[in-house]
């Protein structure tokens, strides 16, 4: 069906309600309809939202405590079809086994479900989130000398990482599902049993009830967190109370470069280069430690690729990172190339320095025309996207990039405060001295392994250990992975959600984010936040009967 009306889409049978038309929203609403399982799908956007760029309202409401450890919330979320894809740059990381299994040197971070819970889901997954296939280890070999590192596990890349064009459409016009657009989800009516009996929700001032068998909130880590926050602000004893695991341990990860890498064989930095494989989707090798060495070592999950030196600094003396770079500083030019987010990191702080860069491009002014054009042709106009490009050099000299794992941290947390009637939400996202040693440490740990093998070294960016240090904590800021605010446990007091990720407490009500995690490992969440919205969405597909999805009058 296409976007129906309010009183078209209430006055049918529907198996399943999904507030929320992000990533993984349409992920688990695509999976149920394949599953011949009807569903009505809300959002508060349209259908044009993302590409408009428009922001959630609910960010006018969000207080950052941190501004420097915390991206803003208009840099990292979007509402209507589509969702914060609009702002995804398509990276598409699986979990290792390792990330949900016990580590002592990892305290509050146990998770109820393994790998091979999730694994089974990993192709459809990958189908909705089009990045290839669900292979996620390299057949080739590692480079002689590694031990305690591996260049085996892959990230993949969406084609379009823009789902709303593609999964949205097909989502919308899926037999089995209704789409119910420009429409917010106000609150939950619960029954006596403490089972959902209704969402009531408002489109253009309207409020209904929505009736259906089960719920699925979708609407991304912080926003869910906003708004059940908004619920146990009415009933204190909701999701393990207001001093239980609700709004705590936030993480994201650490993200950042502190060393360039030296490759003694210059030719060597092909292996760890974004290649087209054979899916017809591209993929990049990378280097992470093996699960046994980072149990030795006591460190957290941290993955390390090649990149080139930051456009901004000009002292690269690259033509063509400066021609990217006085494209991205003009702001209508750079905002259509890349999310505001994205854009604002590669232009670097004030002053630009304009003329040095300009200087840059009459060196070889051709080679930088030429290198501009082919990236634009792989990235904008081929239908597999290239997420990237790397320069290569005869000095086998390369920015090394790291993306770290981060400790679970109680007292990085959300909170939601109460003035004139208008509720706020209190971001205090935190990084701990630990998440900072551990990162640190694999940069030594990767360097002597390096050195020892013949392969090459690390140099950093800093003169001493201290100033290095003071880096590390400088690019440690994140905002876009919304990881830990509804965890999953066993134990209700423990987390909001059980294995499922049905809500402790409540017979049918599910959450389909990333903030359901009880760890962030090094992998960007998108993926096995849409592999866990597969697997819900089988689970729910199994229970027996429909019930008639009804709208009531509902009270101003």
């Amino acid at each position: 069906m296409a976007v129906v009306a309010s009183s078209e889409a209430l006055a049918a049978e529907y198996d399943c309600v999904v507030v929320g038309a992000g990533p993984v929203g349409l992920a688990f609403a695509m999976e149920m309809a394949q599953l011949d399982r009807t569903v009505l799908l809300v959002d508060a956007g349209d259908l044009e939202s993302g590409k408009r760029n428009v922001v959630a309202p609910s960010t006018q409401r969000t207080e950052i405590v941190d501004a420097a450890r915390h991206a803003p919330l208009e840099l990292t979320t979007r509402q209507g079809i589509g969702g914060t894809s609009w702002l995804w740059g398509g990276r598409c990381v699986a979990f290792e086994p390792i990330d949900f299994e016990v580590r002592d040197f990892v305290p509050e971070g146990e998770w109820p479900i393994t790998i091979d819970d999730v694994a089974p889901w990993y192709a459809a997954a990958a189908s909705h989130l089009d990045c290839g296939s669900a292979v996620f280890r390299s057949d080739k070999p590692d480079w002689e000398g590694l031990n305690d590192f591996t260049m085996s596990n892959l990230e993949r890349w969406a084609r379009r990482p823009k789902l709303g064009p593609r999964l949205g459409a097909r989502v919308v016009a899926h037999p089995s599902v209704s789409t119910l657009m420009s429409t917010r989800l106000e609150r939950i009516d619960f029954a006596a049993d403490g089972s959902v009996a209704a969402l009531v929700v408002n489109r253009e001032g309207a409020p209904a009830r929505l009736r259906a068998k089960s719920y699925v909130l979708a609407m991304g880590g912080l926003e869910i967190a906003r708004f059940l926050l908004g619920v146990q602000h009415e009933r204190p004893g909701s999701f393990g109370g207001v001093d239980g695991p609700l709004g705590r341990y936030y993480m994201g990860h650490a993200t950042g470069s502190i060393a360039e890498i030296v490759l003694d064989d210059p030719t060597r930095a092909a292996d760890l280069d974004f290649v087209r494989d054979e899916f017809d989707t591209y993929i990049r090798r990378r280097f992470t430690l093996s699960e046994e060495a980072q149990r030795r070592h006591r460190v957290l999950n941290t993955s390390f690729y090649l990149d080139n030196p930051p456009f901004y600094e000009y002292q690269h003396r690259n033509a063509t990172l400066s021609l990217v770079f006085l494209g991205l500083v003009i702001p209508p030019v750079g905002r259509a190339i890349l999310a505001e987010g994205i854009r604002l990191r590669h232009i670097g702080p004030r002053p630009y320095r304009i003329g040095a860069h300009i200087r840059n491009i009459l060196r070889r002014p051709l080679r930088a025309v030429t290198d501009v054009s082919d990236v634009i042709l792989r990235r904008y106009v081929s239908p597999v996207r290239k997420p990237g490009f790397i320069l290569r050099n005869d000095g086998g000299r390369y920015a090394l990039h790291y993306h770290a794992e981060q400790l679970p941290n109680a007292e990085s947390r959300l909170r939601l405060s109460q003035a004139d009637g208008v509720s706020k939400l209190e971001v205090d996202y935190r990084y701990l001295e630990k998440d900072i040693d551990s990162l640190l440490r694999c940069h030594e740990l990767l360097d002597q392994e390096l050195r020892s093998a013949g392969i090459g070294r690390l140099e950093y960016l800093a003169p001493d250990a201290a100033s290095v240090r003071a880096m590390a904590w400088e690019q440690s800021t994140d905002g876009f992975h919304s990881i830990g605010t509804t965890r999953m446990s066993n134990n209700p007091t423990d987390g909001v959600v059980d294995r499922d990720c049905r809500v402790h407490g409540t017979s049918n009500l599910y959450l389909a984010t990333s903030g359901v995690f009880p760890t962030s490992a090094e992998a960007n969440p998108t993926f096995l936040a849409a592999t866990l919205a597969v697997r819900l969405a089988h689970l729910l597909a199994a229970q027996p009967e429909q019930i008639t999805v009804e709208a009531a009058p509902v009270r101003a």
